[in-house]
């Protein structure tokens, strides 16, 4: 009886250290990196777009095997009468499963955002996989997200990768914001369906991230240039960094271009009610340097007169930006996307629980005052 106990124990002991009964190894894994969806003119309705690198290759180059051969990434697309049986029937194509746990973009063709019911579709879609990171980059677009993945670059081939990367240096450029898949969909349950998502095109031979679509009741209302995305950016307070240009007379009669790099800012809001109006102040102290200047004219930069025309001219270009950006929003869209209800709801829940109710309405009628302040902190070395 002791031994047939100790048999037992030694088998269930066994059973504790075997290997996962699902494991599958890493060369039979196709590790996802970026996922475009598209709409079909077939009889199926999405054409679903992954990309995958070629693990053979990068195991061997790790393992200092000269980097193997064949190509250093694959794509494939495939049709589905959903996103999910897309990924599902590409099986019949491939030998390797589909693992998207590292999956670092999604994008989006124009036509799938500009059709609500199958916006909502994709987006159940996403939301439901276990697998997909909350964090991964969502974007949108100019046509097709699959001809964006198929395309052959001089850089990086891991596209996914590439995107997340340029997201890290968003704060040179501030002209596209520095959101991900999460706060995006957040944006659109918040807000019963409007969102700002980044949009991304493809030139000849490199990608581009600028500008942004704007989604209003989870349809594609319209597109933010490259100055009024840094607009939106300046109103949300996401501006870190980044330039801007201004022409600036010199004694000469003429006019020489002027960049100016933002180095810091601050912003400050304060919301008032008067005679029934709200009024919405949002105050910018920026600070930043000249980054060029006339060679031959670097002497006037010591001239106080000079600076501070430099400091209003830069006051002016931001200022138009934020307007011209406020004027999307709050003429054409009639929305508030840049937080001027977040900002009542939370500083002032007496006047929200008056205005909240009817604040569809409302917002295109607030008395929004941006005023900007510039400091130039830095005229460069020169002798």
């Amino acid at each position: 009886m002791k031994k047939i106990k100790i048999v037992i124990l030694l088998l269930l002991i066994l059973s504790l250290i075997t290997g996962c009964w699902d494991k599958v190894e890493i060369e039979d894994r196709a590790f996802v990196m970026a996922i475009g969806i598209d709409t079909s003119n077939q009889a199926k309705n999405y054409i679903v777009t992954f990309q995958f690198p070629n693990v053979k290759q990068v195991t061997s180059a790790a393992g200092g095997g000269g980097g193997g051969g064949g190509q250093p990434n694959f794509s494939i697309s495939e049709v589905g009468d959903t996103v999910f049986s897309a990924s599902r029937h590409v099986s019949t194509r491939l030998d390797k499963r589909l693992f998207l746990g590292h999956t670092k973009a999604v994008i989006l063709g124009k036509d799938v955002v500009s059709n609500r019911d199958k916006f909502l579709e994709v987006l159940d879609t996403l939301d439901r996989s276990y697998e997909l990171s909350r964090k991964l980059r969502l974007l949108v677009a100019e046509g097709k997200a699959q001809d964006i993945l198929l395309k052959n670059y001089k850089f990086d081939p891991d596209i996914g990768v590439y995107i997340d990367d340029i997201f890290k240096q968003y704060n040179r450029t501030s002209i596209f914001p520095n959101i991900d898949y999460n706060k995006i969909t957040k944006s659109l349950h918040d807000t019963n369906g409007n969102a700002i998502i980044p949009v991304i095109s493809s030139g000849k031979d490199e990608l581009k991230i600028a500008g942004s679509a704007i989604i209003k009741d989870y349809k594609l209302a319209g597109w933010l240039s490259d100055g009024e995305n840094m607009g939106y950016m300046w109103l949300m307070g996401f501006v870190k960094g980044g330039d801007i240009t201004f022409n600036m007379p010199t004694t000469d009669g003429k006019e020489v271009k002027i960049p100016f790099n933002i180095t810091n800012t601050v912003m400050k809001r304060q919301v008032t009610e008067q005679d029934g109006k709200i009024i919405y102040k949002i105050k910018y102290d920026v600070e930043g340097e000249v980054t060029e200047y006339s060679f031959q004219k670097h002497g006037e930069m010591f001239d106080t007169n000079v600076l501070g025309t430099m400091e209003n001219k830069a006051n002016k270009v931001i200022e138009k930006m934020i307007n011209d950006s406020l004027k999307r929003f709050q003429k054409d869209l009639k929305v508030d996307m840049v937080g001027v209800g977040d900002y009542i709801q939370k500083y002032k829940p007496g006047l929200w629980s008056k205005v909240g109710p009817e604040w569809k309405t409302r917002f295109p009628d607030v008395i929004i005052e941006p005023v900007v302040s510039t400091h130039i902190r830095r005229i460069g070395l020169f002798k």
